[in-house]
């Protein structure tokens, strides 16, 4: 939630032109970084023998394929802000061209990163990116106090791969020369690009869609929808957590169609209940919830925001397939689902971003229908031939039941009114803590209610053994 705070705090000082030209670099960024093959990551982890030589070779690999990745960034971003009529001072072109640093310092942060995972520091792993949001937080709104927003902005940005950067380096002993090693290279070579196609199927899956809208729709347009996509990305965040940490070690421990049904079940009741109510409140309380966090300036994304939440609650019921599919051997399957999706979802969105923000939100939201249709296809033999019962059960019918019972609560005080211009800051407040209090109390009493009917001991569920407890 810090960086889409700190987003907050941006967006009010400089307004949606200035951010679009920002998340326009970042978009560009990150979807470059991808053809850096990142995946040779997964094969330094895979290595048994000659770990060293083998992380200076990839470190030298990360380091060539960074620096020659920057002048595309710099000839491709100034194309997208040409297309997108953004195209930006002398000074502020540069700070643009700057964040293409993030290129050659994230790949080859790469490096560093696999060490520290093979020697099992998982705490300095899960240190790094705090310390690295911190430090940049606190630089940026530093210079931005001292008068200088735009400069804030890219500190801030560039500040993120600095900040992780030097966590994970100083006094780990973990950074290598950087030598070629053809040998070591073609050893690794299948596998890390065999994992950085998959890693940049995730990228275009997230990028993509921006920079279409952002070259087709215009300045304004791409500006709202990027709000609306970092909103959507905080509901992928939280479906991504609880696939890793609950959804994965609980699908690999069932071994049985039964099992499994009754995991899909409890998956879905949890998603419904946490993604499906914080979606809810938000949908129908948008305009209210936007008109407070960043002023009036904002207000035509609310609309925008409220389908790609809608959408984001969609991301989250696909993370529970892609659990399952992932944990029981179908991971070939899956790729081929995401490559497939990136495709009938650019051409969505490149035909959607000709008619505005909103349609390229629609768009996103048909593109992941269909993705998440396709998903409960490839697991249908899992939910014991009662895929379409199950998903109307806990997953569509409370969503619906959460989305009318915060309509209600907002309409029973404001009225049928939508897309307020000017809200009262006290009002709004209340009113959007109120629709989302009912919708996640709706879910609650939704999830128990099918908790108590659905959550049994089923036959086939190995867990694995756990220590005695001391006293």
């Amino acid at each position: 939630m810090l960086p889409l705070a700190v987003f907050v705090v941006f967006a009010r000082v400089l307004g949606p032109e200035i951010i679009a030209r920002f998340a326009l670099a970042v978009s560009l960024a990150e979807l470059l970084k991808a053809c850096g093959l990142p995946g040779l990551y997964e094969a330094l982890l895979s290595r048994r023998s000659g770990q060293i030589r083998c992380q200076a070779a990839a470190l030298a690999a990360f380091l060539l394929s960074g620096l020659l990745l920057l002048p595309i960034y710099g000839f491709a971003l100034t194309a997208l802000l040409s297309m997108a009529g953004l195209e930006p001072g002398g000074a502020e072109l540069l700070l643009l061209l700057l964040i293409g640093l993030r290129i050659p310092i994230d790949l080859a942060l790469l490096q560093p990163q696999a060490e520290l995972a093979r020697r099992g520091a998982y705490a300095r792993l899960a240190a790094r990116g705090l310390v690295g949001s911190l430090g940049a937080t606190t630089i940026g709104l530093l210079i931005l106090a001292a008068g200088q927003p735009t400069l804030g902005l890219a500190a801030y940005t560039l500040g993120h791969s600095i900040g992780s950067a030097l966590a994970t380096v100083l006094g780990t002993g973990t950074l290598r020369r950087p030598r070629w090693n053809g040998a070591c290279l073609r050893a690794m070579l299948p596998e890390g690009l065999a994992a950085s196609a998959v890693r940049f199927c995730a990228a275009a899956n997230n990028q993509l869609d921006q920079l279409l809208v952002g070259a087709i729709a215009g300045p304004l347009p791409f500006a709202l929808f990027n709000l609306a996509k970092r909103i959507e990305s905080a509901f992928g965040s939280l479906s991504t957590t609880l696939a890793t940490s609950l959804f994965q070690p609980d699908f690999a421990a069932r071994t049985t169609v039964p099992a499994r049904t009754a995991g899909l079940r409890q998956a879905l009741t949890i998603v419904s209940a946490t993604c499906g109510a914080l979606a809810a409140g938000f949908a129908v309380s948008a305009d209210l919830v936007i008109g407070i966090m960043l002023g009036p300036a904002w207000i035509a994304a609310a609309p925008v925001a409220a389908v790609l939440a809608v959408s984001g609650y969609g991301r989250a019921i696909g993370s529970v397939h892609a659990a399952l599919l992932s944990v029981s051997g179908r991971n070939g399957g899956l790729f081929l689902r995401f490559a497939f999706m990136i495709i009938i979802g650019a051409v969505l969105v490149a035909i959607g971003a000709h008619y505005g923000a909103l349609a390229s939100a629609v768009a996103v939201a048909v593109q992941i229908l269909i993705g998440v249709a396709m998903l409960a296809v490839m697991t249908r033999n899992d939910a014991s031939g009662l895929a379409l019962q199950i998903h109307t059960a806990h997953a569509v019918a409370p969503f619906l039941t959460m989305i009318a019972a915060a309509a209600c609560t907002r309409w029973l005080v404001l009225g049928f009114t939508w897309n307020v211009e000017q809200p009262n800051i006290g009002l709004s407040v209340v009113v959007a803590l109120a629709a989302s209090t009912t919708a996640a109390a709706v879910g609650m009493i939704v999830g128990v209610a099918q908790m108590r009917r659905s959550w049994r001991h089923i036959c086939g569920v190995r867990l694995a053994a756990q220590p005695p407890c001391r006293a």
